[in-house]
């Protein structure tokens, strides 16, 4: 399985953010960024898009709870 795209609609520090990588070529992508840029925060949104959100999240600050919204484009092995 592949991830192709994060979709940050709405949580933690983002609204409306995507994280495409489904281009460029297959491999290893990095995600960088200065300090408090939100790579952590989008590596929480990966842990919480394929296991849900937890209700003692952190990432409740900007949104509500009940607002948070993570989407996310995979890909199987078998295309």
């Amino acid at each position: 399985m592949k991830l192709l795209e994060l979709e940050l609609k709405a949580f933690g520090p983002f609204s409306g953010q995507r994280l495409d990588l489904a281009g460029g070529n297959p491999g290893l992508h990095v995600v960088f960024g200065p300090n408090e840029a939100g790579k952590s925060s989008a590596l929480r949104a990966l842990h919480a898009l394929l296991y849900g959100i937890p209700g003692q999240t952190t990432d409740a600050f900007l949104h509500p709870y009940e607002a948070l919204r993570i989407g996310g484009r995979l890909c199987h092995s078998d295309g």
